[in-house]
């Protein structure tokens, strides 16, 4: 796999649903299971990071 090429890729997505595809195409082979973590790990993070910038704009 090339970590570079990969890392350029997240840092480029303007969105969550972008890094949320592109997880699915690097795990494609992987369990519908794993891909729905993955997923859910993304959108969590996404998410604590929106309520954590909320907080710190508030402080």
């Amino acid at each position: 796999m090339n970590f570079d090429k990969l890392e350029e890729t997240l840092n480029s997505s303007e969105v969550v649903e972008e890094v949320i595809i592109l997880s699915k195409k690097v795990f494609s082979k992987s369990s519908d299971d794993v891909q729905k973590v993955i997923e859910m790990f993304i959108t969590k993070s996404y998410l604590m990071g929106k309520q954590n910038k909320v907080q710190s704009v508030d402080d």
